[in-house]
């Protein structure tokens, strides 16, 4: 019953930490990212541990249903985030590369100022 109570605690934490909205600010967004990491390694490592069990008594069972119904939505947060992170990695990149072009121009390949000798 430990395991599975355990497992129930860290997915009920999880569920909580994933209703909260994702933060706007890059270090706060960090810091969130790192901490649902946590829960999940904690999941993947309990999970391994309860694969042990092969028996479960009815009390076990019912937090295996909630546990489910949770996992559920988490889910679709989880979808729902990865594109929101997705595209806001995709503008950071933008703007660093713009940042890095614009504090040095001459840095890559220019076409200006290229002259063709045709003497050929």
């Amino acid at each position: 019953m430990a395991v599975v109570k355990e497992l129930y605690d860290v997915t009920k934490a999880l569920y909580d930490h994933m209703a909260e909205p994702m933060p706007k600010h890059i270090e706060e967004r960090g810091t969130y990212v790192e901490k649902l990491e946590q829960y999940l390694a904690q999941r993947a490592e309990l999970l391994e541990k309860m694969r042990e069990q092969t028996s479960f008594s009815e009390k076990e069972r019912e937090l295996g249903a909630e546990m489910f119904k949770m996992n559920e939505e988490i889910q679709r947060w989880m979808e729902a985030s990865r594109g929101e992170l997705r595209l806001v990695m995709q503008q950071l990149h933008k703007k660093k590369k713009s940042n890095r072009h614009y504090a040095r121009p001459y840095s890559g390949t220019t076409v200006d100022g290229v002259f063709f000798d045709k003497k050929n």
